[in-house]
């Protein structure tokens, strides 16, 4: 490997053998991997980590949903690493946070259980930097209407918002709970 200026993250998620309800394969954990790696790739300083891998391993214990590992496992995965990084010390323009909008017929659940994601005509995830609002990924699946989908991605947005401040306070009760 060649020495360059800026550090490298890796991503990589794995299940456990009994993760899934099913004994059958775990969803496509490269595929996954890769989404897991551009969602904190933009707020991770890696110019403050020169010749330095930073490696954000997932282990999934327990799958979220048979209907889709995309928007039920990543979104939950992508907030813990993002988490995990600052709690780490890890220099960071922002946290990450990452929600998924289920749409079933004219209704817009966020965050869906199983089965609710059974009966979903299509779902979003949108991972983003709340305090610079600055929407880091976005993966869609299924047919939207226009209105219905920039419903969908306001109220993923505001969600968003609302757990980046959840994880900033929990990351400060950490802080100074550790410092007592």
């Amino acid at each position: 490997m060649m020495y360059t200026d800026t550090g490298r993250l890796n991503c990589n998620i794995s299940y456990a053998t009994f993760a899934t309800s099913v004994r059958r394969q775990a969803p496509e954990t490269k595929d996954l991997s890769t989404m897991l790696h551009k969602s904190p790739e933009g707020a991770v300083i890696l110019e403050s980590f020169p010749k330095t891998t930073v490696d954000v391993f997932a282990l999934v214990l327990e799958e979220s949903s048979i209907a889709c590992s995309l928007c039920g496992d990543l979104p939950v995965i992508t907030t813990c690493a993002s988490l995990a990084l600052a709690d780490a010390g890890m220099m960071l323009h922002d946290l990450v946070a990452s929600v998924s909008v289920s749409c079933i017929g004219k209704n817009l659940l966020i965050d869906s259980v199983t089965e609710e994601e059974r009966c979903e005509d299509a779902s979003m995830m949108i991972t983003c930097m709340p305090s610079r609002n600055e929407v880091t990924q976005m993966i869609v699946t299924g047919e939207w209407l226009a209105s219905k989908l920039h419903e969908a991605m306001e109220l993923c947005v505001d969600a968003c918002s609302k757990l980046g401040q959840m994880m900033r306070s929990y990351l400060k009760e950490a802080a100074f709970g550790s410092q007592e």
